[in-house]
């Protein structure tokens, strides 16, 4: 059996950050982990190839290759993962999908042969079996929350990792919140599950001897989920991180009461993080209170953000505009919170509610909903999916504003500078020099930021403040240049769109 497994594509948004991997040589930030898993969990004497449409095309010699295709998707791959659908039905390719997109309540798509609703752990053995004795049925649905023991280490060797900025480790599902325009509880549960600590380091010697060096995101939609089992697994990371010379440096999605905690961002600096994506949401209790954000709560949210930027971690902040409870003042709120806080990614959304969330049935019931989000509430006017009580006219006007006050050239700048002041380096990871394709990139940034971008003036300020105050963070400083330059990319394209 010949097995084809396709990685729909993403449309550019703030996350893609495409349009900064350009100058480090990459094609995408992140591998599709979740097909990587399923091809492990397929028989060895299976032929198996990987396409990742966000770093090669789909062509039709792929598709005469095989015998049987795999799609994992999330909603916002939804329009891609159609037509690859199609693709595969009009050359007679047998498909199987799965992943979030296929198991989220009321999200369209095209048919397919073989649809897995849930985690797959449990039944794609099934399926295997039935499909062996010719009785493959139509649809496989997870009955439980399975245990993440049953999770085998994703097969490394279909991928090349050279197209990629960093690689993806999972170690554990699920998470005891419940915000109100979050699904993730609908997919993966309140109760946490974590791989133990010897399946995460199997992972990382994985990639490791594949060759991989640099960034190792985890991909968890709350790493400390269970403060007690995240700290054994940061215990073993810090140990296996020292073995083995720190090849990898860190950085996971937590929520924000890990400040609260004193044991966890000791061991986090100790085990190689440097970046934590934190959804902060909004500095408005009110609006935290409607969408249940409750752990962001009483709690002064800026001082949170400067602990964990003294331990050498930078904090990229997810925020939301569009709460019923918003008044017109949040955007020039939430941009003081921003530049206050230092956080130069903030990844600034419109409020979407996605099919199954709680917010979603609101919305329904009250007669606001005007279609289903496609997942993405970052930098699109389409995942404005409702009627919003402070109309979608002001809305989208103070979005507009939002985004230009803090993405334009000078005050973007100035926030990376301030960031830089309040973050030291991570005192684990060893200093390198830079390598000839750091040096390369380097200089593209400098060509396209200080000789052809609007705003060259200002990067030229910002290159000799840099050089000035913090010489040796000079790789950080331009890497946040690019990721700058990413921003008003979309930002432009966003506000030319909603005009």
């Amino acid at each position: 059996m010949k097995a084809l497994l396709l990685h729909p594509e993403f449309p550019e948004t703030f996350w893609t950050l495409r349009n900064a991997l350009k100058f480090v040589g990459v094609r995408a930030e992140s591998p599709p982990l979740a097909l990587l898993t399923v091809a492990a969990m397929l028989p060895r004497d299976w032929a198996k190839k990987l396409v990742d449409l966000n770093v090669e095309p789909l062509t039709d010699e792929h598709l005469a290759w095989a015998d049987l295709a795999f799609i994992s998707a999330m909603t916002i791959q939804s329009a891609s993962a159609d037509a690859v659908i199609r693709r595969c039905r009009a050359a007679g390719v047998k498909v199987c999908a799965g992943g979030v997109h296929f198991s989220t309540p009321w999200a369209p798509f095209e048919p397919v042969d073989h649809l897995f609703i849930g985690e797959v752990e449990e039944t794609l053995p099934v399926f295997l079996e039935d499909l062996a004795q010719g009785r493959a049925l139509s649809e496989y649905r997870a009955s439980r929350f399975p245990d993440l023991a049953r999770s085998p280490a994703p097969a490394w060797e279909l991928l090349d990792h050279s197209k990629y900025a960093n690689m993806l480790v999972q170690v554990g599902r699920g998470c005891p919140y419940d915000c109100d325009f979050c699904h993730i509880i609908v997919l993966y549960g309140r109760r946490p599950r974590y791989k133990s600590p010897d399946q995460v380091l199997a992972e990382l010697q994985g990639i490791y001897d594949r060759g991989w060096r640099g960034c190792l995101s985890f991909a968890d939609d709350n790493f400390i989920a269970h403060h007690g089992k995240a700290k054994d697994i940061l215990r073993a990371l810090g140990r296996w991180q020292a073995e083995h010379g720190y090849p990898f440096f860190h950085i996971a999605q937590v929520s924000v009461e890990l400040v609260d905690d004193q044991e966890v961002l000791p061991l986090m600096a100790q085990a190689g993080f440097v970046g934590l994506f934190l959804g902060l949401e909004t500095p408005d209790p009110a609006s935290l209170l409607e969408c249940n954000k409750r752990q962001n709560l009483n709690r002064d949210l800026v001082a949170a953000v400067r602990a964990i930027q003294a331990h050498g971690m930078e904090v990229i902040g997810g925020f939301i505009v569009g709460f019923d409870t918003d008044s017109p003042d949040i955007f020039a709120r939430q941009a003081d919170f921003i530049e206050a806080a230092a956080i130069p990614k903030a990844m600034i959304n419109l409020l979407a509610a996605p099919p199954g969330s709680r917010l979603f049935k609101r919305l329904e019931s009250e007669g606001r909903l005007l279609e289903a989000s496609d997942g993405n509430t970052t930098m699109s006017a389409s995942g404005l999916n409702f009627i919003p009580k402070m109309g979608r006219e002001r809305l989208l006007e103070g979005y507009q504003a939002l985004l230009r006050r803090l993405f334009e050239p000078e005050p973007y700048y100035q926030r990376v500078l301030t960031f830089l002041n309040h973050c030291p380096p991570n005192p684990y990871l060893p200093a390198r020099p830079l390598n000839l394709r750091e040096v390369h990139a380097g200089l593209k940034i400098i060509l396209a930021l200080g000789f052809q971008e609007p705003g060259r003036r200002a990067f030229w300020a910002f290159l000799g403040r840099l050089l000035r105050q913090h010489p040796r963070r000079l790789p950080v400083g331009m890497l946040m240049a690019a990721v700058g330059h990413h921003f008003r990319v979309i930002m432009h394209r966003f506000c030319e769109a909603s005009r």
